[in-house]
């Protein structure tokens, strides 16, 4: 700056706008800001490149973005690269209606007849439907692509496609992917990895082998696309044969592609070959010791994720959020309090780990689930930011060691904070009033859910609703409010209100459920209940045929098996 300033006083509009940029790089907020005062001093303001860099630099943060709508508003001659600017600022803020709402202002010629949307507007509002759960208005841009001429623009059908696929309409993607002229390399993987998501593995190698037909080069992210979807299908002979294939290929294995190879190889059961895929990279990046962690903690070989731990400290490694998550978790699923305390000071002396809410969360789930619910309330008030999952687990933990009253004080607070709950906050708080008896505080709190939160009930909250009313007798609550579901109820729901009318002696409700489960599919736990019911009631010649049926059917039901034998095997 102090040379610009001597040598050129009245400077170079490239210059400034290039040296905005650099500060938004490197999130140089002080300095982006001083020479934008610099720039109004030279009296530069008025150059288009300059305000376009620095709307831009402006939209980097939430609470700097009315400086950016203040200086778009100022600008007499907007370009598309200046709406550009702003909406994806207001895209990358979770502003995404402001967006939108600006794209409807160029629309409507608002900024003059010449300003139209360009492909860049359409990429940028396409990729933030999936973020923001807005399919509708994703089918509503597609039509707009279409009926504009933008859809032949290849980087625009490649936002609609991943669009598309993330919302798991794969249909629509693939008749979009026929109908281009024009695919490239970012346009067959987006494809492949959209049928990896959903299941469809054997359409994604099928893809994978036509873009090979067709010798088009393939890349790392094509061959990720295979691995995952070979791992979402559970097939270990197809991540072993793309594994096979990477090597004769002479493709180097990078970090993104050997973490996948591990995590999909343990997501297959096989933790062997994933500890094989480990050993063979004898890399120091954090990313392969992370995965191992992970791969360990899927595996349920949670002591052996805790070793690795060790070797990492060993290492001198530096272990990040993701590290720790997966320990977090080993000592969770172990049930060892002692290690679980050890991972909490270790974090809590970390100067860069013992900030993130994630970890922290994290504590207070392992803290829960050993049932030292003072440890984890002690690891939640201590903390200065508290999120939704914060909450969350608090309840939660409160709800699994029986503590309902605790719950239920603890999502008053919560709404008391002004943090909106979500439908697992729900579940916890509903599921603690069924387990401590609080029948009219549960009812109040699903018809808030329903009402003030407009949160679309599912079948387990029904669940908890039903099975609380069934608990305390009120059975003709509950059959009337199982009559009323929308989908109807499930085996599990029918099964709940059939002991609950054995244990009540409410025949007449009980029967006519067993009705109902002959209608679905009738399992061991069905042909039990139905048994039980009948018997109490006096219908033998019900009772023999449920037995008869179960002979017929070679129904065999699955022995139960305590927990204690888990930990003492």
């Amino acid at each position: 700056m102090q040379r610009l300033r001597r040598n050129d006083p009245l400077g170079d509009p490239y210059v400034y706008a290039s040296l905005v940029k650099a500060c938004n790089k490197f999130s140089a907020i002080r300095e982006g800001k001083s020479i934008h005062c610099y720039v109004v001093r030279l009296g530069l303001d008025y150059n288009v490149n300059i305000l376009n860099s620095l709307i831009h630099f402006y939209s980097c943060s939430r609470s700097l973005m009315s400086f950016a709508c203040v200086l778009f508003d100022r600008i007499p001659e907007k370009t598309i690269v200046t709406v550009n600017g702003l909406i994806s600022g207001f895209v990358k803020n979770e502003l995404f209606d402001a967006g939108l709402n600006l794209f409807k202002r160029v629309l409507v010629c608002l900024f003059g007849l010449d300003l139209k949307p360009n492909y860049v507007t359409l990429v940028i509002l396409i990729s933030g439907c999936f973020e923001f759960g807005r399919l509708d208005v994703g089918k509503t841009l597609h039509s707009y692509c279409y009926k504009t001429g933008v859809g032949s623009v290849t980087e625009a059908c490649n936002a609609l496609i991943d669009l598309y696929s993330k919302f798991e309409c794969m249909t629509e993607a693939s008749c979009l992917f026929e109908a281009m002229v024009d695919k490239d390399l970012v346009s067959w993987n987006t494809m492949i990895s959209g049928y990896a998501s959903v299941g469809e593995y054997m359409t994604a190698f099928t893809l994978f082998r036509e873009m090979r037909t067709k010798n088009i080069a393939f890349d790392r992210v094509s061959l990720i696309s295979l691995i995952l979807a070979s791992g979402h299908g559970k097939d270990l002979d197809l991540i072993k044969m793309v594994h096979g294939y990477i090597i004769a290929s002479g493709i180097e294995i990078t970090p993104p592609v050997g973490t996948t190879l591990i995590t999909m190889y343990s997501k297959c059961g096989s933790v062997e070959f994933a500890r094989n895929v480990f050993f063979k990279v004898q890399d120091e990046n954090i990313a392969y010791w992370n995965a191992m962690v992970h791969a360990y903690v899927e595996s349920g070989h949670d002591h052996e994720a805790l070793e690795v731990f060790n070797q990492i400290k060993l290492r001198k490694l530096k272990p990040d959020e993701v590290t720790m998550l997966g320990v977090v978790l080993a000592c969770r699923n172990s049930g060892n309090l002692y290690h679980g305390i050890g991972i909490h000071s270790y974090i809590e002396s970390s100067s860069h780990l013992n900030q993130s809410i994630i970890l922290q969360n994290a504590l207070i789930d392992m803290y829960a689930k050993y049932g030292n619910m003072d440890r984890a309330k002690l690891v939640f008030d201590k903390m200065p930011k508290k999120d939704v999952v914060s909450w969350t687990s608090v309840i939660v933990g409160h709800a699994i060691n029986g503590q309902g009253e605790e719950a239920c004080v603890a999502f008053r607070r919560m709404e008391a904070e002004k943090v909106e709950p979500n439908s697992v906050t729900f579940l916890g708080v509903l599921s603690a009033c069924n387990h401590a008896g609080l029948v009219k505080e549960g009812q109040n709190l699903f018809d808030s859910m329903c009402k003030s939160y407009h949160i679309q009930p599912k079948i387990e909250h029904c669940g908890c609703i039903i099975d609380m009313l069934a608990r305390s007798g009120r059975l003709e609550e509950a059959y009337k409010f199982v009559k009323n579901l929308p989908l109807g109820p499930n085996a599990v729901i029918r099964r709940m209100l059939i002991n609950a009318c054995k244990v009540y002696r409410d025949f007449d409700i009980g029967l006519s459920l067993i009705g109902g489960l002959k209608n679905s599919s009738h399992g061991p736990e069905d042909h039990v209940v139905s048994s039980n019911l009948l018997a109490e009631a006096g219908r033998w010649d019900g009772v023999l045929n449920e037995r008869s049926l179960m002979v017929k059917q070679k129904v065999i039901k699955v022995a139960g098996k305590s927990i204690v034998s888990d930990l003492t095997e």
